[in-house]
């Protein structure tokens, strides 16, 4: 009985740290998720596009692969430390990996940028173009990993 005590502690205190750790990020991704399923709900009636049940289907999946690939990327932040600490290796700074955080500002960009998308084709009087083109910059930023300076 005592391993399993033990097994439910090691987990729970993992699961602790990281929404001690993620939390607001796990709420802004949330927030952005919903915001974009909000506005293309609304899109759609502002606009007369029909609802599909085959295009819904395959958005919430898409959305559940966002979570998925946060949910990856919290769990590289985890185990990457900890095996390069099992195996004697340092990395070459203290602070945790940022892969989450990385992933989470990915995942809210691609969310705005869709949510700019929904508003403008509901309204284009809306937002300014250039917002979506802001979203659309640093998104580029992140895959380019850094290296899209435009300022060189």
């Amino acid at each position: 009985m005592n391993k399993y005590v033990l097994g439910a502690s090691a987990i729970l205190g993992t699961i602790a740290t990281l929404a001690e750790q993620y939390v607001i990020l796990i709420i802004l991704v949330a927030a952005a998720i919903v915001l974009d399923v909000i506005t293309g709900l609304v899109k759609c009636f502002a606009i007369g596009e029909k609802l599909s049940s085959d295009k819904g289907t395959r958005g919430f999946w898409k959305k559940i692969m966002l979570l998925v690939s946060l949910l990856f990327a919290f769990f590289l932040d985890v185990s990457i430390p900890t095996i390069l600490e099992v195996v004697s290796i340092k990395l070459p700074f203290e602070k945790s990996l940022l892969f989450g955080s990385i992933v989470g500002v990915y995942i809210i960009l691609n969310e705005s940028i869709s949510i700019c998308e929904n508003i403008l084709k509901a309204n284009k009087m809306a937002l300014p173009k250039w917002l979506k083109k802001l979203f659309q910059d640093a998104k580029k930023d992140i895959d380019e990993g850094g290296q899209g300076d435009k300022h060189e």
